[in-house]
């Protein structure tokens, strides 16, 4: 991908601030230790910048993804697996470029689930080669975008998955790399795929393996376990088992197998839950070399996918306290100006998710209510946590959601058409540099205007324009200009004529100008 104009591309801000102290313990988790502190008024800081600085330039709702976090944990990968397993991280947990070209530049491939992300892939200047196509579905078209780029290999994932493949490699007379995902069946402790939606059966892989081998333009390559939320390595030796003794067979049958992936879903921790101990892997490795050895299988190529594992610790949503309410003797709510469908969606999609929320500019403060922590949409279900320690808060302090960098951004929707929040990448230097920007109406509202034909070109702009106004701008300028005023405007702003039309003229005069000196800071934030 050509690189956008140097004036073009976002810069990094120096942000750092210098005084910072320990977060008590009342507060803290392991895991954030590497980046998280306070400073002596109390104020959280991330990489030791206190977050009222970092939403004084680009205000709340935002998230804010640690750099040196996501290398750490792709590095800590890398270190666990070594150069001979290919690692490809899956783009589905975060999608955004600056994080996909991070993961190029710590040596990682993707694992794709949409064409969509295939184009990310590529934007993020990956080779085709090292990008895998994996969903349950894929059109005509889709199959056609990824064979016509090259990817590494697409993965079906149905008997009917082969037989679209099959048929639209034969239209397009180009050979496919095809992968199969089966469902070993699997149960080891309180993991099962005997009840999962991803992959053939494994009773029915045989069936699979000769449609894909008759198909004249299908090439088969391998096979594809799906992972998905694995606590205990036992699980990855189990499938690994099954694997080779079904490619084993195979090959013992002329079958060559070039390519096994065994999947991701190696947990995060969010609140109290347990992390997948990534370190536990370390003798995987050796292990899978003996198991090649002892039946006598030709080495392929081993991949594994991480994705939230990488991602989900390195992201903080900050959020501010828009008010306060007292429901009863022991029931306090607090509602915020994030929500569970604009900001953290996990916490009404997947039951039993409870966020750390720290009070980011009350860090001094002790634990002393209980409170129900609600987003501002209007829906009952927007609450984002229940029953969580707080100190006293009132509107305007600053809350820090945390382990929000998977899934969070990418699943947050226009509910009650809000904008979604931007996205700045904060560095080890202090420096921060957008990523994302928030959402604009012209974004929001292109799919129906563009069909609909109901508004003139010019009109949403001006809308647009009312609104980002900033109004402490208009309230200065004409407090200056007419002297002072309970409410900003000067109470004898008539023209000649006494109708006051000079007035207004000043103050749409003062409008429009505010517009043009807030415009690129309403892009960043």
């Amino acid at each position: 991908m050509k690189p956008p104009p140097e004036s073009a591309a976002p810069e990094r801000t120096a942000m750092r601030t210098s005084r910072h102290q320990r977060i008590s313990h009342r507060y803290m988790r392991d895991r954030w230790k590497d980046f998280l502190a306070q400073d002596t008024r109390g104020m959280l800081m991330i990489e030791g910048v206190a977050v009222d600085r970092i939403i004084e330039k680009y205000g709340t709702p935002l998230y804010v993804m640690v750099e040196s976090e996501i290398r750490r944990r792709a590095r800590r990968f890398k270190k666990v697996f070594g150069q001979g397993i290919n690692l490809q991280y899956a783009v589905k947990c975060n999608s955004n470029l600056e994080i996909l070209r991070l993961m190029r530049e710590e040596g990682f491939d993707l694992d794709c689930s949409s064409v969509g992300e295939l184009i990310l892939g590529l934007l993020a200047d990956f080779k085709p080669r090292q990008l895998t196509f994996t969903n349950l579905y894929k059109t005509e078209q889709d199959l056609h975008f990824a064979a016509k780029i090259g990817v590494q290999s697409i993965t079906a994932d149905s008997i009917e998955d082969i037989e679209q493949i099959a048929r639209t490699a034969k239209k397009l007379k180009k050979h496919i790399d095809t992968v199969i995902r089966v469902n070993p069946m699997l149960q080891i402790g309180h993991y099962s795929t005997r009840n999962n939606k991803y992959g053939i059966p494994i009773g029915y892989i045989d069936r699979a393996v000769e449609l894909a081998r008759r198909s004249p333009f299908v090439d088969f390559q391998g096979f594809h376990f799906m992972g998905g939320y694995v606590h205990n390595p036992r699980v990855f030796k189990a499938a690994a088992r099954v694997f080779v003794k079904l490619i084993k067979r195979y090959q013992d049958e002329g079958i060559r197998i070039k390519t096994l992936s065994l999947g991701g879903g190696f947990p995060a921790a969010i609140g109290d839950d347990e992390a997948f101990p990534i370190e536990a892997m370390r003798d995987f490795p050796r292990y899978f070399d003996r198991l090649l050895r002892r039946h006598n299988v030709q080495p392929f190529r081993l991949i594994f996918e991480p994705g939230k594992s990488i991602v989900l610790n390195a992201g903080i949503g900050l959020m501010k306290v828009i008010s306060k309410k007292r429901l009863g003797l022991n029931k306090r709510m607090v509602i915020a100006d994030g929500s569970t469908y604009n900001f953290v969606p996990d916490a009404i999609i997947q039951d039993g998710v409870q966020y750390d929320i720290l009070p980011a500019s009350q860090m001094n403060s002790r634990r002393i209510h209980t409170v129900t922590i609600a987003g501002n949409t209007c829906d009952a279900w927007d609450l984002i946590t229940k029953g969580i320690e707080m100190p006293k808060l009132r509107a305007g302090d600053l809350l820090a959601v945390m382990d929000v960098g998977a899934y969070a951004q990418v699943m947050a929707s226009n509910f009650n058409t809000i904008k979604r929040a931007s996205v700045v990448m904060i560095y080890p230097d202090g420096s921060t540099k957008p990523i994302r920007r928030r959402d604009r109406y012209s974004d929001m509202f292109a799919p129906e205007l563009d069909v609909l034909k109901l508004a003139g070109p010019n009109e949403l702009e001006r809308y647009n324009n009312i609104y980002r106004v900033n109004i402490d701008k208009i309230w200065r300028g004409n407090q200056k200009k007419n002297g002072k005023s309970g409410n900003g405007f000067s109470v004898s702003a008539k023209g000649s004529n006494g109708s006051g039309k000079e007035g207004q003229n000043d103050v749409a005069g003062s409008m429009m100008s505010s517009v043009k000196e807030t415009e690129r800071a309403n892009a960043l934030s």
